[in-house]
């Protein structure tokens, strides 16, 4: 199977489930890496949900804080959006957009996430389909428009905080 094929093959295995599916019990700290390790961010193997960055979350603000000692399926929401959303912006850029979880619709806002990761990797993956590009030449595309996505990312979250300031 060549490199494209198994690319398209494993995006699917990024999208998390949606908030109807996820455990609906509080989770005890070791749960949760557990459970969040089975839908990776990212298909490198490396770089995996630590219990360290999730306390780092939650001090930075960036997370709430738990009830008790288990994490809620809000905690499991926000920290499936946290570990995407790491891999391109800042952790403060994170904080705008998931800020705005919390102010409106928590279970909405993150089945949207769901969605719209879904429906890039299956945008990516036809995209993919029958490419005759060298792997370098695909890598390079690849990056050069995550870059691009990224800073006009930047520039709307901006947007967003001069709205917010008003």
């Amino acid at each position: 199977m060549e490199a494209s094929e198994e690319l398209r093959a494993a995006l699917g295995s990024i999208v998390p489930e949606k908030f109807d599916s996820l455990p609906d019990i509080g989770l005890y700290m070791d749960q949760l890496i557990d459970y969040l390790s089975r839908t990776p961010a990212t298909l490198r193997q490396e770089g995996g949900l630590t219990g360290a960055m999730v306390n780092n979350y939650i001090k930075s603000g960036l997370l709430p804080r738990v009830s008790g000692k288990r994490y809620s399926r809000e905690h499991i929401a926000d920290l499936s959006m946290i570990a995407r959303l790491k891999q391109v912006l800042s952790v403060s850029d994170t904080g705008v957009l998931l800020g705005f979880t919390r102010e409106d619709d928590a279970e909405g806002y993150y089945d949207h996430f769901c969605d719209c990761l879904r429906a890039a990797a299956e945008e990516l993956s036809g995209e993919l389909k029958g490419s005759a590009e060298s792997i370098q030449s695909l890598a390079l595309e690849l990056a050069l428009e995550s870059y691009v996505k990224k800073v006009a990312c930047e520039y709307l979250i901006g947007v967003l905080l001069e709205q917010k300031a008003e």
